[in-house]
């Protein structure tokens, strides 16, 4: 029984139960009689607890036609060849509120993941997961550095040092290949226990590590080589939280800790040019910095009447990184002064709040009010180093500028509801960001938005929202610290006066008897008004649809498309007398589209087909310039098919293919070998593309 029917029982039975108030008795057990309501049909259909246990086990084999390091990005589904399909579950319930869920996905592959949880209902839970997850980027590259994986990277012994690119001759007889991928490796265990006064307390720890190798590059003046970087990360987080929740407060008080720490302290690497000085044979670059993170937080909810609930919550944190300092150099030839100190003594307080009031004044009308605020006050201790320029040179010496910044936020808005079928929400927010030591001492922003919100019967629902926001900023003043100097007319588009206009619909219908429709469109347009160099304006559209089809009972369909575009323009300039202004201008387009139906041809067979196209389009013009740049373009075509056959009941069998053809070309690295850019020794890696099938076949048995 819906709503609808239960509220015509009682508008029928209402002048039946005023009647009967003033009846005999015996005319009173007539009136019940006729109030009496059919529940036969009243079927709840989570009233029965599941009690007792089931499992299912997966076991089949897969098949990837092509190596493709882009396809398996994600899944390690990067080698022609078999692969193992393996997946299990299980599942337990007794009635006394107690259970456990098993979960192992993906045994077969990389991305692997497993999870135990279980407990008592209302009284504990533990849990246990472990997880893989690789990354997989590129393996195109080519380099003449021994080493790769690790801290120290080598020449051969026959590499001949030259002064480009183009004349080293063992250049191409010292080239191997090199992987650019990493891999985390995820543990976690935790717990939550509930007591029987309305307090929860829970515990979580989670150890991450992440191995492998990434892409930097290291440089000697104007001559630089892209390197392989080593990773070696251990990420440890701890979780703390003891909870209240009563009938009219709930509180929590937690604790979040992270500490972080690698390995290899920096990368060097030899020098593959001829040195442009004395002993600057040898680069090195410092690595990521171990460093920790602690905080506490406390929130509080309270219901301060029928209709008004506050929340709030106060965390205040603290970042630290003390590594010890690298020496200034690797070249002895050079004549540095002591280090001011022996570590950074890196350490950045924040505190954060939030405070939130929501009241339904009445059933039509809702009204919230909030404030955010969040503040980073870096205390790390200023003083003078040296500046070695790339193991090469002296500069004059430079102090660190500890940056710190104010940001608050406070919102009203609220929401009418002007008739049954309409309503009207609207609000207005102001943005505040305080900061030290940066071109922009404050920027202030007031944005206001409107959404309306209508049905027409039951066959449409549409909704309409726009919104405007203007920020201002103080004085723009140029870095003195940046060298070299900036162009005083530069706005960096963060810190820059802009003006901004959104707007939105959407628009769901229901056209017949199993067939809805959907159209959505947004729009949106930045307009920087006193930018001279620097970003001038940006504006996007979006426009999807997307339907569904319901062919007959046991076949279903689904359509979809989407079209995006993003553009913007900016201005450029040398800092340079008389230098003029050139331009440069984005396009970056979007499309998508995609089908699916599924069959449902009895309880022995099921069928599926799914396609998905994707194409992207980046355009770069330069006004100007007497060349442009070739357009950035990817293109994606992907089919899946799949049926699941059931020959019994507990053993459904299953066969799917999934073809896939992927396609891009970025003119920043197609046909780039390592000797083709002068100064640049480049991995010489090209866009990925390729076309390929996997096949697979499993059985799950189910007990």
């Amino acid at each position: 029984m819906n709503g609808n029917d239960i509220r015509a029982t009682v508008h029928r039975g209402f002048p039946l139960l005023l009647a009967a108030a003033f009846l005999p008795a015996p005319m009173r057990l007539a009136a019940a009689d006729a109030l009496a309501v059919d529940t036969s049909h009243w079927v709840c259909k989570f009233c029965p607890f599941e009690e007792g246990h089931s499992a299912s086990v997966e076991l089949g084999a897969g098949y990837l036609s092509d190596d493709s390091f882009k396809f398996g990005e994600y899944t390690g589904l990067t080698d022609q060849g078999g692969f193992v399909v393996a997946n299990a579950a299980a599942r337990y319930r007794k009635g006394d509120g107690s259970w456990f869920d098993l979960a192992l996905s993906d045994l077969g592959i990389d991305s692997r993941s497993f999870r135990a949880q279980g407990g008592r209902q209302g009284r504990y839970r533990l849990s246990l997961g472990y997880q893989e997850l690789p990354h997989n980027i590129a393996d195109t590259g080519r380099t003449p550095f021994l080493g790769v994986g690790t801290a120290a990277l080598t020449l051969p012994s026959s590499w001949i040092p030259a002064t480009t690119t183009g004349s080293m001759s063992s250049l191409t007889a010292s080239l191997h290949g090199i992987e650019l991928q990493t891999r985390r490796r995820a543990v976690d265990f935790g717990g939550d226990l509930t007591s029987v006064v309305n307090w929860e307390f829970a515990a979580r720890f989670r150890h991450e590590t992440k191995t492998g190798t990434l892409a930097t590059a290291g440089t000697f003046v104007f001559n630089s080589a892209q390197l392989g970087m080593p990773v070696d990360y251990d990420t440890n987080q701890m979780d703390l939280s003891a909870a209240y929740s009563g009938s009219r407060l709930q509180a929590r008080l937690a604790y979040y800790g992270s500490i972080f720490s690698n390995d290899d302290e920096a990368l060097t690497w030899a020098n593959p040019y001829v040195p442009l000085a004395a002993g600057a044979g040898l680069g090195r670059r410092a690595l990521a910095p171990g460093n920790q993170f602690h905080q506490l937080v406390a929130s509080a909810g309270f219901k301060l009447g029928q209709r008004t609930h506050a929340t709030a919550n106060i965390a205040f944190g603290r970042m630290t990184q003390d590594e010890a300092f690298l020496p200034y150099t690797v070249n002895s030839s050079l004549t540095t002064q002591p280090l001011p100190r022996s570590s950074l003594g890196g350490q950045v307080n924040t505190l954060s709040g939030r405070l939130n009031l929501t009241s339904a004044v009445t059933d039509r009308l809702r009204v919230n009010a909030a404030f955010n605020y969040d503040d980073r006050d870096n205390r790390t201790p200023q003083a003078l180093y040296e500046w070695v320029t790339t193991d090469v040179n002296m500069a004059l010496p430079r102090t660190n500028l500890p940056y710190s910044s104010t940001h608050s936020v406070a919102r009203l808005d609220g929401g009418f509801a002007l008739t049954r079928d309409l309503r009207v929400d609207a609000g207005c927010d102001y943005d505040q960001y305080r900061r030290d030591l940066q071109e922009v001492n404050r920027t202030r922003e007031t944005s206001c938005w409107a959404r309306a919100t209508a049905r027409a019967g039951n066959r449409a629902d549409i909704m309409l929202k726009g919104a405007h926001a203007e920020r201002t900023i103080s004085n723009y003043t140029a870095n003195p610290e940046i060298v070299s100097p900036e162009n005083p007319l530069l706005r960096k588009y963060n810190m820059a006066d802009r003006d901004r206009d959104t707007g939105g619909l959407r628009l769901d219908l229901t056209l017949g008897a199993g067939i809805s429709a959907g159209l959505e469109a947004s729009v949106s347009r930045d307009d920087y008004r006193n930018s001279v160099i620097g970003l001038l304006y940006s504006r996007s559209l979006v426009v999807a649809a997307d339907a569904g089809f319901s062919l007959s009972a046991n076949t279903s369909a689904t359509l979809y498309l989407s079209h995006e575009q993003i553009e913007s323009n900016q201005a450029n300039a040398e800092l340079l007398p008389g230098a003029s202004l050139w331009f440069a201008s984005n396009k970056d387009s979007t499309d998508t589209a995609g089908a699916g139906v599924k069959h449902h041809a009895g309880d022995k067979l099921d069928l599926g087909a799914d396609y998905t196209f994707a194409r992207s389009n980046g355009e770069i013009s330069i006004r100007s310039a007497t060349l442009g740049f070739p357009d950035l373009t990817s293109r994606l075509n992907s089919v899946r098919l799949h049926a699941t056959f059931r020959p019994q009941k507990r053993l459904p069998l299953r066969l799917a293919y999934w073809y896939e053809d992927y396609s891009s070309r970025d003119w920043t690295v197609d046909g780039v070998t390592p000797a083709t850019i002068p100064n640049v020794l480049s991995l010489g890696q090209g866009s990925p593309s390729y076309h390929l099938s996997v096949v697979t076949l499993s059985g799950r048995y189910e007990f």
